[in-house]
């Protein structure tokens, strides 16, 4: 199979599309999901952990 030639115009323009800030601003929040959700998920996930740790100290 021959190897495509990627047209150096069309990734210029992904680059710039990729580093706009507009775009930057919305990669950097995370995940899109509600702060209540991950705090939720958070105190779920210490509170499993601490579940665990008693569970292997109280033998």
């Amino acid at each position: 199979m021959a190897e495509e030639k990627k047209n150096p115009l069309f990734r210029d323009a992904a680059l710039a599309r990729l580093a706009s800030p507009e775009k930057l601003d919305v990669r950097l929040e995370l995940l899109g999901y509600p702060r209540s959700l991950l705090v939720t998920l958070a105190i779920l996930l210490v509170a499993t952990a601490a579940f665990a740790a008693w569970l292997l100290t109280a033998r």
